[in-house]
């Protein structure tokens, strides 16, 4: 039988190619039956949340081995759930916006400091990723007892008198200030005071550095079936003042609060809208300590407060007795509950230059 060239190149390349032409085989039925499954069930799901929808958080499907954080009810692995918190002192005149780290809080306090400006104490976990934060600014008396009701480090430049004397009275407290802990700070191109910064991972270092261990602090009450309101809570208003007007606004798709500051949607450098799950508005007074019009809030005892969640408002009464944490309680002296996620506490006071009641909706807290 006499066999041509091509019929011998032929049987050459099959024996030499006939793995290959088995494995591109596989594949091609691998990929179809794929595309098939994609057909029938769907496009992949993705849980990612972009930018402007705050900080992701993480809801385990199942809560074996998983319990509430203790700073925002958000489930952790178990032994997360009592880092060191870290507190962090962050300005917020207009030529300091946009700010740096807000959307990405757990837990905010807002208050007056002097001239009707105000200034937040904004609070991460451990386990939060802040890039960059601030401005950062000077400590003030109130926000150093809230800090210390934490047990969280405390960073900030320089202090009032009265905030700075109260640091080196409390023993034991977590004080980072940049004037002595250079390394933990920079400065960006901004003009001073408006351009020190920090970020996560200059903290965590500082904090292994110093050997600080955290405390325990008792949590407030997150659960999942929360209680309901007849109050209409969709939108709050907390007059502090001309560029200071704080508004929030409740999204249902995100199951949270939007914040405007004087008119306009509160972003942060990066472009991510500052939100909150929980707004508390807690009333108090303040005394003025010096000529250059510093204040000090009280932030013992008890007083009035509203909490908004869910687009419901709720009339509670807050505590606070000694170095603890706030604790709160219905009007009917019942309990009070939180919805898991970032919480965002503005405190208001009763001077002159504030008005001295809280509107929503119409609904007056005098």
């Amino acid at each position: 039988m006499k066999l041509s060239i091509s019929n011998i190149n032929i049987e050459k390349f099959l024996k030499r190619s006939w793995p290959m032409l088995i494995g591109g085989a596989v594949f091609v039925v691998g990929l179809a039956a794929l595309l098939f499954y994609v057909a029938i069930n769907g496009n992949v799901r993705s849980d990612a949340t972009g930018a402007d929808s705050g900080p992701a958080i993480v809801v385990a499907t199942s809560t074996e081995g998983f319990v509430p954080r203790h700073l925002d009810g958000v489930l952790v692995p178990e032994g997360q759930e009592a880092l060191q918190p870290i507190a962090i002192m962050v300005e917020n005149s207009p030529d300091a916006r946009p700010l740096s780290g807000v959307a990405e809080a757990n837990l905010v306090v807002e208050a007056p400091v002097e001239g009707g400006i105000t200034r937040f104490m904004l609070v991460f976990d451990a386990t939060t990723t802040f890039a960059q934060v601030g401005p950062v600014r000077s400590a003030r008396p109130y926000y150093v007892e809230l800090a210390d009701a934490l047990h969280a480090v405390y960073a900030h430049v320089g202090g009032s008198p009265e905030g700075l004397d109260l640091i080196s009275k409390i023993s034991g407290f977590r004080n980072l200030d940049q004037f002595y802990n250079g390394p933990t700070f920079w400065r960006s191109s901004r003009s001073a005071p408006h351009n020190v910064y920090t970020k996560n991972d200059l903290v965590a270092t500082a904090v292994a550095r110093k050997g600080w261990q955290p405390q325990p602090f008792t949590p407030w009450r997150y659960v999942a079936e929360l209680p309901t309101s007849t109050q209409n809570g969709l939108s709050i208003s907390v007059p502090y003042g001309g560029a200071f007007n704080v508004s929030w606004t409740y999204d249902e798709a995100s199951h949270r609060y939007l914040r405007r500051q004087a008119g306009v949607t509160e972003r942060d450098l990066d472009g991510a809208t500052v939100s909150s799950t929980n707004v508390l508005v807690l009333k108090t007074d303040a005394q003025q300590v010096d000529d250059y019009g510093r204040l000090h809030l009280r932030t013992t005892g008890s007083g009035k407060g509203v909490l908004f969640r869910d687009g419901e408002r709720f009339d509670i009464t807050w505590h606070r007795s000694g170095s603890g944490w706030f604790t709160f309680e219905s009007i009917d002296a019942g309990d009070v509950f939180f919805k898991p996620g970032p919480t965002w506490i503005s405190l208001v006071t009763t001077p002159d230059e504030f008005p001295a009641s809280l509107e929503s909706d119409g609904v007056v807290v005098p």
